[in-house]
């Protein structure tokens, strides 16, 4: 799992609108594909775009009880950049985008997933065979495919977002409809310090920062107002986020550049006069071509395979509804180890932490037996970089990676291999706490149900001579 961080740039936008925009790239190409799909099903056509096919040309968040909460463009863009603080400088950034990128091997898990959540639904090897069997019958399963794939996704960048809240560590106020104005909060601090001092507790007492909010809270609760605080949860942030299908190779990507120059090369090799056909196939055999399509890479095309991934763009403040009082975060802030109030505590974002966090909430949600996790990756990044490391259990290791083939083996002619895969689903259901993934659109599988009995009862009919 990759995920990576981008900051708002305030000299270009104090808006989110262009990236909102940006991010609507594949609706029309997405909603042609199923108008034309659907052209010759007039029985089923319905008068609007399937609803839950729709979804994907939403972004989406999460309202107060956890449900998936979808918005069009303007909406969306109209919750981030609304969401701002009175004490906001226009010199920093408003919002950051989090880029989350499933491996392949990731995303193989989850194609495995739906194809139990097909099963369970009766598409079984007879079904999908059928349905292969003609171009439409393969759009149809595609559609169903896409749509879990979408689900999944959907589903983990809320469990994302829980741990990107949990991860700063931070708190905010409990009851934000009772916080007291700019000046009652003038009256509070002020008595709130010469309380302090009254008690000879000073900034160098490793409580100071405790006992001042104690004290704060009961000053607050004087003038009926309530400055108590809670630790800042999902429901507190500020977000919205969209699932992408495709990538295109861009300008400044390594293999893009690399062809830019060796094209240049086979030119000028080509307007030469003489004979160079040997030179210019050997520059060719050098041009990447990418590993799913085989295509040469250029900028602005499409990257083989498998390319969902999901952008969500998070604001730098939380909801608090008063403006004065909202608390900025940024997942940039570099996590070390401080003092506050001669105290000492963690502040900023622990980047790494986080990084370990979602990969393994992955694992969990989706029962992924992990090969090559963050963690490895950051050791071995180590190593290669000269950098310190701490190598434990190594012999335990290096053991295990040479048993398991093994024991795979063993498992597989146990039979105990064959009883999971059965069970497979229902441990999904009800061990990881919701169905994975949630719900079949419904038009394109009553289509794909209707084109296998349309192929089995042929069958039937032949098989009894009509």
């Amino acid at each position: 799992m990759h995920i990576s961080f981008t900051k708002h740039n305030p000299e270009i936008s104090q808006s989110c609108k262009a990236v909102t925009e940006y991010l609507e790239k594949e609706n029309s190409s997405r909603e042609k594909e199923f108008e034309n799909f659907m052209d010759e099903f007039q029985s089923h056509k319905l008068s609007e775009f399937d609803k839950q096919i729709e979804k994907q040309n939403l972004f989406f968040t999460t309202d107060e009880i956890d449900d998936e909460k979808y918005l069009d463009q303007n909406t969306a863009t109209d919750l981030i950049d609304k969401n701002f603080s009175s004490r906001a400088k226009e010199s920093e950034s408003k919002f950051f985008i989090l880029n989350i990128s499933p491996s392949k091997e990731e995303l193989e898990h989850l194609n495995q997933i739906i194809d139990l959540e097909l099963k369970s639904n009766g598409f079984n090897q007879k079904e999908i065979d059928i349905l292969n069997q003609t171009v439409k019958g393969e759009q149809q399963l595609e559609l169903i495919k896409n749509d879990l794939m979408h689900q999944c996704l959907r589903e983990y960048a809320k469990e994302v977002m829980k741990e990107y809240a949990d991860n700063f560590n931070r708190d905010v106020y409990s009851n934000p409809d009772q916080l007291p104005n700019r000046r009652e909060e003038v009256q509070i601090n002020s008595e709130t310090k010469n309380e302090l001092e009254r008690l000879g507790i000073n900034r160098k007492d490793p409580e100071y920062a405790q006992k001042f909010q104690m004290i704060r809270e009961q000053k607050a609760a004087e003038l009926g107002k309530d400055l108590s605080v809670r630790k800042m949860t999902d429901k507190d942030l500020v977000w919205v986020a969209k699932v992408e299908e495709q990538r295109t190779y861009k300008a400044n990507d390594k293999w893009v550049s690399d062809n830019r120059k060796i094209n240049r090369e086979i030119k000028l090799l080509e307007s030469e006069k003489g004979n160079n056909s040997g030179k210019v196939d050997e520059l060719k055999s050098k041009l990447h071509k990418d590993r799913t399509t085989g295509e040469i890479v250029r900028e602005g095309l499409k990257k083989g395979g498998q390319q969902y991934h999901i952008h969500v763009i998070v604001s730098r403040y939380d909801n608090c509804p008063n403006a004065r009082y909202k608390g900025s975060i940024s997942p940039l802030a570099n996590h070390r180890n401080s003092k506050v109030a001669g105290k000492s505590a963690q502040v900023g974002f622990n980047r790494d932490q986080f990084f370990k966090k979602v990969e393994l909430n992955f694992d969990q949600k989706f029962r992924y037996d992990r090969t090559q996790s963050y963690q490895k990756f950051n050791e071995q990044k180590k190593i290669r970089t000269g950098k310190k490391v701490r190598i434990e259990n190594l012999g335990k290791g290096f053991s295990s990676a040479i048993t398991k083939p093994i024991k795979n083996e063993l498992y597989r002619n146990s039979g105990l291999y064959e009883l999971q895969k059965l069970n497979l689903n229902s441990t999904i259901s009800k061990e990881l706490g919701f169905r994975v993934p949630l719900s079949i659109p419904k038009t394109p599988l009553e289509i794909a149900v209707k084109t296998i009995k349309s192929v089995i009862t042929k069958i039937s009919d032949v098989s009894k001579g009509y």
